[in-house]
């Protein structure tokens, strides 16, 4: 067993070349660009024609005025690529890129670039997957019809449109360094080839920097999709996961990288969409985000979050600090649909009031409604994590709990006691619908001084679980309110009414039509009477269906003892002289 080994490529491998890429036209545009740029070319054709009787639709044919190939042979030399040491080195050209042709069929013509006074003899090949695969020899012909006075083309047979064609074309031409023209032969009222809009992949950069053959740009609030290209290998665009910033309430920094002479940078091979995981990329990653953070120190207001603040302090990046603002606290909705504006930033005191507690919607809606009764709604505010560690931030008290407590005569009993066992129930202990009082009390956990509680007067509390039904629902209103039934009513949408979107179910603006009239009959019950409550939801009712029956100038009158329904017209209103 004391022998060696050495790494070898098994002939089979060739067997399955046509598998290295997927011949797609972004594939081969890709390759045949970057091959032509890597030939000194200082422009390059993409030309579609009809295709030759009994062929396929369309022909494209892209044309180079680069130094040519010397050696046919190197087409299906796979690994083996032609180019100079340095070259290699610079952009780890492994030889794959014409493989992206194997599924297609494909011709080939060259010119070498020659130093000589008298012009190099052109060749040309024929290739078909059965060449690329090694199942047959290609033969390479002398061609007097090859680019002068060097270059090279290739052309191959395509199934797809010109829209396709065309936009593939563009793709690959975007952030390409050549100029790149295009021309539709197979109209015959195209003026001509047409050069294909390019521009720079760092446009738009408000910082830009080198680092180790790459050139960063950063970018304020650019918009982007998700896994978007983020670095620029000579025009084709791959994502490596570069880092962003999210500032607080303020831009999204992100950055780019432009690719000029990197060696370090390794890419996956063949295809190179996607980069290879080593130790270059976790700098470079870490690189870029010192880009983003110096960038936002040139900013008027950055608004780092405290981790950015201290990250790029310990680089020696010096961020402004954001302003003491905060997003005032609002209730929230039970509706997960109903999706409204924040409200804008306020500046925060020394009394102010971080909402470090999440209160489910029926709870919040009833804080908030005595907050803005007690005057200390505009106290409290959202709590935001991302600025823990800032002194100003660190210096406000938080309310870190929310318990509520209900008075009847000169009992007190705290509401979530509350549903006690059926068998522990007391009289004394039930809830009257109209208590004596309510206290809302905030557990505060001061900055500075012992934790203490904010009694908050009430005059609404709801017993009911969240994200209950409307039948679950218990508010419970203090008899000296001047809560009104409607007003009662829109609180209990906003604190229960949560539709469902099961495919039985009816529509969003019928369940919420629903909850409303039984939100109304309920408050109107609760705060009046009930035959109050029956009057307004009849009312309600023929409001909403009936009333487009009645006549505009005549007055309806509607009697109703069950099963009969006896329906009055008053005379029509007599027109004004």
């Amino acid at each position: 067993m004391n022998r060696t080994i050495r790494a070898r490529i098994h002939e089979t491998a060739v067997k399955r070349v046509t598998r290295i890429y997927a011949a797609t036209l972004a594939d081969i545009f890709t390759e045949t660009l970057q091959n032509s740029r890597r030939a000194d070319a200082a422009r390059v054709r993409i030309s579609v024609s009809a295709a030759t009787a009994g062929g396929t639709p369309l022909t494209v044919t892209i044309a180079d005025d680069g130094a040519g190939i010397t050696d046919p042979a190197v087409l299906l030399s796979f690994g083996e690529n032609g180019w100079d040491d340095a070259l290699v080195r610079r952009e780890d050209a492994a030889g794959f890129g014409f493989a992206s042709l194997a599924r297609r069929n494909c011709i080939v013509s060259s010119r070498p670039h020659s130093s000589a006074a008298e012009v190099s003899t052109g060749w040309r090949v024929q290739l078909a997957p059965e060449h690329f695969l090694g199942e047959a020899e290609a033969e390479v012909q002398a061609d007097d019809e090859a680019l002068y006075p060097w270059g090279t083309s290739i052309s191959f047979e395509a199934t797809e449109a010109i829209a396709a064609i065309r936009n593939a074309a563009e793709n690959a031409a975007r952030h390409f360094p050549l100029p790149v023209f295009f021309e539709d032969r197979t109209d015959e009222d195209t003026a001509g080839p047409e050069e294909l809009p390019r521009r720079a992949f760092l446009d738009g950069a408000v910082h830009a920097e080198p680092w180790r053959g790459l050139v960063f740009g950063v970018f304020k609030s650019r918009r982007s999709g998700y896994n978007d290209p983020d670095l620029n290998f000579f025009g084709f665009t791959l994502p490596v996961r570069l880092p962003t910033v999210e500032t607080v309430h303020g831009a999204t920094w992100s950055v780019l990288a432009d690719v000029g002479d990197c060696p370090d940078l390794e890419l996956v091979l063949p295809a190179r969409k996607e980069a290879v995981e080593n130790a270059f990329l976790k700098d470079m990653r870490a690189a870029a985000r010192l880009a983003i953070y110096r960038a936002m120190a040139a900013d008027p207001s950055p608004r780092p979050a405290f981790e950015d603040w201290t990250r790029a302090r310990e680089a020696g990046i010096d961020i402004g600090l954001p302003p003491a603002v905060l997003r005032p606290w609002r209730p929230g909705i039970a509706d997960c649909n109903d999706w409204r504006d924040p409200p804008k930033l306020a500046p925060t005191g020394a009394d102010s009031l971080v909402m470090a507690c999440d209160p489910e919607p029926p709870e919040a809606q009833a804080l908030w409604r005595a907050a803005e009764r007690d005057g200390i709604a505009s106290r409290l505010f959202e709590t935001d994590r991302r600025l823990e560690g800032y002194g100003w931030y660190d210096a406000l008290d938080r309310v870190t709990e929310i318990a509520v407590r209900v008075a009847a005569g000169d009992d007190w009993m705290a509401l979530d006691a509350w549903p006690l066992p059926e068998a522990s129930r007391a009289p004394a202990a039930l809830l009257p619908a109209r208590p004596t009082a309510i206290l809302i009390g905030l557990a505060v956990r001061a900055a500075s001084g012992p934790a203490h509680t904010l009694d908050v007067p009430a005059d609404l509390a709801f017993a009911g679980e969240a994200w209950s039904s409307l039948d679950e629902a218990m508010p419970l209103v203090t008899g000296d309110s001047a809560l009104q039934p409607h007003d009662l009513a829109a609180l209990l949408n906003a604190g229960f009414f949560s539709p469902s979107d099961d495919a039985d179910s009816d529509s969003w603006e019928t369940q919420r039509n629903r909850f409303e009239e039984d939100a109304l009959h309920l408050s109107t019950r609760l705060l009046l009477s009930d035959d109050e409550a029956c009057r307004a939801s009849i009312a309600e009712a023929v409001r909403r269906e009936l009333v487009w029956y009645a006549p505009r100038d005549r007055t309806v009158d509607i009697r109703i003892r069950r099963p009969d329904v006896t329906v009055t017209l008053g005379a029509a209103a007599e027109a004004a002289p």
